[in-house]
């Protein structure tokens, strides 16, 4: 018999060498009963709460799919999983490819099992976490910090009268806790998270990971009580249970939820502070002073014409307007250098007017768009053949299911038909029903032809377009609507040579064929130009 042997440890309890353990018990009972191990699968420092983050046992599924091995052997069911959804899945999917599972601790595994010990082990990990939950709150209630290392912060190793760990201790850091006094002071002079953020990376100050800071890191979130300007712990107070933990049962991660504070523990540790009552509560005034209302939220007109279309060329991300009229990549104001080479600020009026003059030249010349539409014309056409023949493969499986249930109904009224004819019955009116809504849903595939008729069309609408958007009036605004319709978004590309850069736009050519009929279209389809607008005059 062909073995594959599976161990797992989770970083919690158990240590590496559990694994070996693990195998040698395994091995120990391979070798009683003559079977011999072809692959051991091991999965390091990680849950058994979820199969979806376990490398090493979804590789084990896709080998047992070969037919590589006959056994797959554990120490014990929870080493396989303690979810009751996987551990049963897993089951299902050996049997189906004939593999066994067997383990050492309750030999050949049945459905019995399966339900049993998936019922026990889901158990078990609901009790640990309401243990863990009670320790966490004990070293709240004793000024012990409940979880990870906060950034000013070291563990202090202190031991209880039999030599055991006391866990949860912590003292300051000294060099931390004078980056953190900084931070605090200069927001409370007024300066913003981002400032201080790039004043931290460009003094070489390391973060709280040893790269550089992010301003995310400094201003973090009031609800979840995350960042260092919301951090209690600095002022010398441990809240405990802002947050619950929840996994996503699709694919395994844990995910944050806060909780109201009505459920939060709060505790004094006056050891731990590090900023000042004073400082602490000037921070706060400035944070008040920034709040946004809790009103109801409305819809925000853009600020510029092109405002959210722009992009860094170079790493992909927004490019963000501040100032009056400047806007630059966003993750190299936010970074500095070390996130993005990007460096070009460009003038919003001057991105317009290239734009603008760039479209027009483009948009006016109809040749452009006929040779793009027949490229479009050829794809629709072929997909439009392929839901022509999916819809007659359907009516044909339609007409075979009317008449096999035609045939199961007079079998069932002449007393003839078995339990498994009624089961085949329930079973094709379900995919009769699927199929018939499917169908009814599918709407007539339509190609979009541009005749020269329609090109005099098109070209009259966009001449209308850009005379709009030089009125002054409402028409502008309409206008404005239908030109961010058309552009999907603007690359800007630095090119040699001092504030120079290129313009690289992608645009919807549904909507551009709206335009030759006097519409806009529902579905767009991005195309993007061959050349970037070139600058009207040297250095923009």
């Amino acid at each position: 018999m062909r073995v594959a042997v599976y161990a797992r440890y989770s970083s919690e309890h158990q240590n590496e060498r559990s694994i070996d353990d693990q195998v040698r018990l395994c091995r120990e009972h391979a070798d009683r009963l003559g079977w011999m191990i072809v692959e051991v699968y091991a999965d390091y420092a990680i849950s058994g709460a979820h199969l979806g983050s376990r490398p090493r046992a979804q590789a084990l599924m896709e080998d047992a799919k070969t037919g590589r091995f006959d056994i797959v052997l554990a120490e014990a069911m929870d080493r396989l999983s303690r979810d009751q959804e996987d551990i049963a899945g897993i089951y299902k999917r050996l049997v189906f490819a004939g593999v066994r599972i067997v383990t050492v601790s309750e030999g050949d595994v049945s459905e019995l099992h399966v339900g049993l010990k998936g019922t026990m082990n889901a158990l078990f990990i609901r009790e640990l976490a309401i243990k863990i939950r009670r320790g966490q709150r004990g070293r709240v209630v004793a000024g012990r910090s409940p979880g990870g290392l906060s950034y000013g912060y070291t563990v202090a190793k202190e031991y209880d009268a039999k030599g055991e760990p006391v866990r949860g201790g912590r003292a300051v850091n000294d060099d931390q806790a004078e980056v953190i006094r900084r931070i605090f002071r200069e927001y409370a002079a007024g300066m913003s998270a981002r400032a201080i953020c790039h004043g931290l990376n460009a003094d070489g100050v390391p973060g709280p990971n040893g790269g550089a800071w992010r301003t995310s890191t400094i201003a973090g979130n009031r609800a979840r009580g995350s960042g260092i300007l919301w951090n209690d712990g600095y002022r010398g107070r441990l809240v405990y249970n802002r947050l619950r933990m929840v996994k996503d049962p699709d694919t395994g991660r844990r995910l944050s939820r806060p909780n109201p504070p009505s459920e939060w523990l709060i505790a004094e540790a006056p050891d731990l502070r590090i900023v000042d009552e004073a400082t602490w509560a000037a921070v706060q005034a400035v944070h008040e002073r920034y709040a946004h209302s809790a009103g109801t939220p409305r819809p925000k007109r853009p600020r510029h014409l092109l405002s959210g279309l722009l992009r860094c060329g170079v790493c992909g991300g927004a490019y963000v307007t501040y100032a009056t009229d400047k806007a630059g990549c966003a993750a190299r104001r936010d970074c500095g250098p070390c996130a993005c080479a990007n460096d070009r600020t460009v003038k919003i009026s001057d991105v317009n007017v290239r734009v603008l003059g760039g479209l027009r030249d483009r948009l006016l010349r109809p040749k452009a768009l006929a040779a793009f539409v027949s490229a479009y014309d050829k794809e629709r056409k072929i997909l439009a053949s392929e839901k022509t023949s999916r819809r007659k493969r359907d009516a044909q499986r339609l007409g075979e299911l009317g008449r096999s249930i035609t045939r199961a109904v007079d079998a069932i009224c002449e007393g003839t038909a078995t339990p498994e004819l009624k089961r085949r019955l329930v079973e094709m009116e379900a995919e009769k029903a699927r199929l018939e809504s499917e169908m009814a849903r599918e709407k007539p595939d339509t190609v979009v032809s541009l005749h020269p008729a329609a090109l005099e069309e098109y070209r009259r609408n966009a001449e209308q377009l850009f005379d709009a958007l030089a009125a002054d009036s409402l028409a502008q605004a309409e206008a404005a609507t239908l030109l961010r319709a058309v552009i999907d978004r603007i690359d800007v590309v630095p090119l040699d040579g001092r504030g120079c850069y290129d313009l690289k736009v992608v645009t919807r050519l549904e909507t551009l064929i709206g335009l030759a009929h006097g519409r806009q279209a529902d579905r767009l389809l991005e195309v993007v130009a061959e050349e970037g607008f070139e600058p009207p005059t040297q250095g923009l």
